[in-house]
Formats: C-alpha cells, structure tokens, sequence
C-alpha cells in the first residue's frame, strides 16, 4: 500500500511540474476552435411528410456517410454525452419510417464508436494540458486509417448503380470493420482519459500490438511506429546533441536548462533514478516498459556528452577531443527517427561500448587511475594501515572506549594522522578516505548480507556499546573526475575487510600483552592448582596467536593472488565497463577466498576475537575460553574434512 501512494505521488509530482511547465506555451498550444466534429444543431428534428420510405432510405444513406466523417445531420444525431463528452447513444428522426428506424438501429454501435474516435483524437492533438506529440502522432495516424476505411467504403458504395440495398451494403461493409473500429477506439479512449503521454502511449501499443492474433484486427505497426518516431527523434536528439526535452517534457529525460529551480528541487525530490548530470532529470514513467531495461544506457549517453563538457574535464579535453568526435560520427549521420526499436537498440548499445572505450582512455590519460586503485587495494585489502590506526587510537587512549564516547572530531583527527598528510608521499589517494564509526556488528553485517543471498546470518549479539574498536570503518569521497572508474559497488564490498583486518590487528596485539604478562613465571617443583592455571593460559595464548597469525599468513597470501589476477584481467579491459567490471570480480573473489562470505569460517573468525575480548586474565573464565577455543578448532577441522 506504502508503495503504491509512493508511486502515485510521484505520478502527481512529474505531471503537475510539466503542467506548470508547459504554462508558458499555453498560447501557442491552445486551439480557441471549438472541434469541428459532430458539431451541434440547435433546431429540433423536422417532421418528414409525404417522404416516401425508398426516398427516406436514400435520404438517410447520405446521412449515415456524413455522420461517418464526422457529422451531425438533420436527421441522425448524438443524443448523450458521459461525463468525458463522449458519445453513448444516437438517435434518429423519430418521424422516419418504423422500417428506417429499424435500420439505423444496427447501426447504432458503429456510429458511437466512430464518433468516439474522431472526437478523442481531436482532443489528444488539440489539448494543451496534457499534449503529447506521441500521443498526437498515434491518434493522427489512428485517424487517418480510419478515415481511410470509412472514405474508401463510400466512395466504392456511392458508385454502385443499384441504390436498393445501399443500407444493407453500407452495414455489411462496416460490421466488417467493426471489430478493428473499437480496436482503435479503445487504445484512444484510453490516451484521452488516462492523460497518457510520451511512453506511456507506446507502452500502451505495444501491450496492444502484443495482444493482436486475430487476421481481422488492423496491424498496429503503424501507429507504433508512428509515436516511435517522435521517441527515437528525442533519442537522437539527446545522444548526438546531448540536448533533453526542454519543450515538450514528454521524453523520459528532461532538461532543466529551461526549469526553475523550485519545480527542479520539487521534481529531483520524487526521482526514483537519478543522473550524474544536473542537467537532466530522468522520469521514468515516461519511459516505455519494453525499453526500461536500456534505459541506463540512454542516461550514460547522456552522461558522456555532459562529461566531455564538465569543467573538471577541461583538462584533457583537447587531448580527448579527437576521440569523442570519432565517436560521435557514426550517431550525426543517423537518421534516428527512421530507426525501429531493435536497430535503435543496437545503435545505443555500440555507442554506450564507444564512448565507454573514449571515457576509459580520457581518465586515465588525464589521471593516476593505477595509483588510486593501488592505494584502494592497500588501504582496503591489504589493510596496510591498521597497524597506525591502532597506535594512533591508543596512544589517544580511545581504541577501547565505548563509541557513545567518542565524538566526530577525535575521528577527523584519527583520519588526519593516518590517512593525511603523512601518507600523501606514498598512498595520495587515501586522502580522500575518512574513518567513521559504524555501529553495527561487522559479522552482523555480512551475516545479513549472506541472508540476503540464502545463507542464515549470524545470530546477533546482546544489546551492549560496543567499542570504538569494533566499529572504525572508512567512508570513501570520490573525487569526480574519476568517479566514472572507480566502482562504489567493490568498494562497499571490501570494506567489511579493513574492519576485520583492524580487529585481527588488535586481537594479535592483546594477545601478545596477555602472553608476556605470563611469561617468564616459572611453576614450582610441586606442581600446584595455581601452575596447572598458568600452564594453561601460556597454551591458550600460544594456540590464540597462531590460530590468529595463521588466519592472516592465509589472507596475505589470498590477497596477492586476488591482486594479480585482477591486474592480468583489467590489463584486458577496453571500455569503462570492463574496467570497474573487473574490479566487482576482486572484490567478490577476495571475499570468497577469505571465507568471510561463508557462514562457518566467518562464525569461527567471530568466536576466536569473542575468547581473546573475553580474556580478562583473571582465573574465573579461563576453563570456559578453553573449552569454547576447543570447540572453535572442532568446527574448523570439520570444516576442512567436509570440504
């Protein structure tokens, strides 16, 4: 339901900014002709005297083909509207012959769906509200074929010389055409009362074109094509001139070159997509449903134009210049608007691989793309740095420290000596990492995310502050002159392990202090409950160290196989795509090797850091960590076997 009223609004939203939009054009939109069909006669029926029914039959003949062409005669008129004007009944001069009458009744159908079809598709080309060149497109051609079906029966009729049976002719002909008349009516009823627009009229033909098995029902090719066209033009526009839809607002993306920035704050508000660009704005209701899943590459074309202008692409602009305009050249000689939807398609996709190539070869022609993903890989990966920020933490005095008590300035400055000015010589693309602090559980959140591919997560802890050092993580602000190549997605899925990587840290350091506090302590001669204890603190913290110092010899050298692969496929890749593509495939094949992406290993990881927290080198727990440390060993050995 919360979703449905979510979709409504923003329905509302995007018509109500295009109607206030389309304000300014109301004088050269608004047609003051009142419609030329079926227009009214004031004066009642006359009363037919000494008409004989073979006169009346001819009389009514001629009638029935001017009503068909859109008009109310003398004798044969609309006599209800509903509440949309639209025709429901006729009636005939009540004074013609029972036999006429009788006649015209069979007619009755017939006419109203003509009338239909005529008075709606003068509204949809004549509205200035809801106006839709598409949508007028459609209706004219609709029109024109009808037109033509009702012009060529009368004609072919009228030149009959036997006028004895030119009703039952008349009718025969039409009851023929009848099914494809309400056919067509149909699809600009529907135009007209929804206030359909842009592609939301294909949509509409294309359901219906689907739906045509019938070799009675008229070929809707032609009226797709027709409001085809005027989408494709827009294509056009946009991917060879980079220019949205500033005059019509019916295209899919917008222009706010031309839009106040109220209606343009009030309509970015509603968007459920969104551009890199503030130049467009993307409704996707307008786009059609059979053309959503390219819409992505509509809006990157979009962005490659817009890209090459941007200022921060100044820099490599005369560089890139050749290149774009190579690219550009083989979508300026289309004829866009003669193009049906799978060449269309075809052509979007060969110049999105273009301009992907193009981009890939500016940015790292303009910038240390190498440097920055290296950087990203010692920072995220390889987690080069938590040694520092553990150092740092401590010497603060807040590495374990509830994080409730721990404000946004003493994480700036954590960010500043680790990640600042003394790693710009080595690692200059760190600067523009931040640590916060993230409160969820890190083995939590990737339980939660193998929830969310099938596996159980990890049952969550008692509701307790954790500390700062179960809680640092990095933020990254990608600067946007390579934003296009760095991919948000991999970085997101290799944070999680910098954060495990700081609590191995930590966990080899407490561990080491714990050992040296019982280190060199020597039992007596009699051997005591009290040496007994020590004896098995020295091997619960000896087998804690090398279980942790084995887990992380294992992780660097899954790390560097991870790291090189990636490098012999991303020296591969020749467009934008393949490029972050490549750097998805490290962040899942890094993650997997580790085995935090497996409920088991990662439930395991979660069990040793709970002993070594848990350790308090007091004497009271000590036979409890053994014993959980033994079953954690268990598990990994049945791990192994099961494997």
């Amino acid at each position: 339901m919360r979703s449905a009223q979510h979709h409504q609004h923003h329905q509302e939203a995007w018509r109500e900014t295009r109607r206030q939009l389309l304000n300014k054009w109301h004088g050269v939109r608004v047609c003051d002709e009142p419609s030329p069909w079926y227009m009214s006669i004031p004066t009642p029926f006359s009363q037919l005297n000494n008409v004989l029914p073979e006169e009346q039959e001819e009389m009514v003949f001629t009638e029935l083909k001017l009503f068909l062409v859109g008009h109310q005669t003398e004798n044969l008129r609309i006599h209800e509207f509903d509440d949309h004007l639209l025709p429901i009944s006729i009636v005939p001069n009540i004074s013609f012959d029972p036999y006429i009458r009788s006649q015209l009744e069979r007619f009755h159908e017939i006419l109203v769906t003509i009338a239909t079809i005529k008075i709606c598709c003068y509204a949809i080309t004549h509205d200035a509200v809801t106006y839709s060149p598409i949508g007028a497109a459609v209706a004219a051609t609709i029109e024109k074929k009808v037109n033509g079906f009702v012009t060529n029966i009368c004609t072919r009729l009228s030149a009959l010389s036997d006028s004895t049976q030119q009703m039952n002719n008349l009718y025969r002909e039409m009851h023929k055409i009848h099914e494809s008349l309400s056919f067509y009516s149909g699809i600009v009823r529907s135009i007209y009362l929804e206030q359909l627009i842009g592609g939301q009229v294909l949509t509409l033909i294309d359901s219906k074109r689907r739906d045509v098995f019938s070799g009675t029902v008229q070929d809707l090719d032609d009226v797709f094509q027709a409001g085809w066209k005027v989408f494709a033009r827009s294509i056009g526009r946009l991917v060879c001139k980079f220019e949205a839809d500033y005059l019509d607002y019916e295209f899919v993306i917008w222009s706010t070159k031309q839009m106040p920035d109220n209606l343009y704050k009030k309509l970015a508000a509603t968007q459920t997509r969104h551009t890199k660009s503030p130049r467009y704005v993307i409704i996707d209701s307008l786009c059609p449903k059979f053309f959503i899943k390219y819409l992505d590459i509509l809006v990157r074309c979009a962005e490659f134009g817009d890209a090459s202008k941007a200022e921060n692409s100044r820099k490599f602009q005369q560089k890139g210049k050749e290149s774009v305009e190579s690219v550009m050249e083989d979508v300026r000689n289309v004829d866009w608007s003669n193009l049906d939807v799978n060449t269309t398609v075809r052509m979007l996709g060969q110049f999105s691989r273009k301009e992907s190539a193009c981009l890939l070869r500016e940015i790292t022609s303009a910038t240390n793309v190498d440097q920055a993903i290296r950087d990203i890989h010692e920072l995220l990966i390889k987690g080069s740095c938590v040694h520092d920020v553990m150092l740092m933490a401590l010497k603060a005095d807040i590495l374990q420290k509830p994080v409730d008590e721990i404000g946004n300035l003493r994480m700036k400055k954590l960010t500043n000596d680790v990640l600042g000015a003394a790693a710009e010589k080595h690692h200059p693309f760190w600067k523009y990492f931040s640590f916060i602090i993230d409160r969820q559980n890190v083995f939590e959140m990737m339980g939660q995310r193998m929830t969310r591919h099938g596996s159980h997560s990890v049952e969550p802890r008692e509701t307790v502050t954790p500390l700062l050092f179960e809680c640092i993580s990095v933020r990254m602000d990608c600067p946007i002159d390579i934003e296009p190549i760095i991919s948000s997605s991999a970085v997101f899925t290799l944070i999680p392990i910098f954060r495990i990587w700081l609590q191995l840290h930590f966990a080899s350091y407490t561990v080491a202090i714990y050992r040296d506090s019982v280190r060199g302590i020597m039992p007596s001669r009699q051997k005591t409950a009290q040496d007994l204890i020590m004896m098995n603190k020295k091997h619960l913290m000896h087998s804690l160290d090398a279980e942790i110092s084995s887990l992380k010899q294992k992780w660097v050298g899954y790390v560097n196989v991870a790291i090189t692969l990636y490098y012999e496929r991303v020296h591969k890749a020749v467009s934008l795509d393949e490029y972050t593509e490549c750097q998805e495939i490290l962040s899942r094949e890094v993650t997997k090797m580790m085995g935090i992406t497996e409920l088991s290993q990662l439930e395991n990881i979660k069990d040793i850091l709970n002993i070594i927290w848990g350790y308090d080198a007091g004497d009271s727990n000590l036979q409890n960590l053994i014993a959980d440390f033994e079953e954690v060993q268990s598990r990994a050995r049945m791990d192994v076997v099961v494997a």
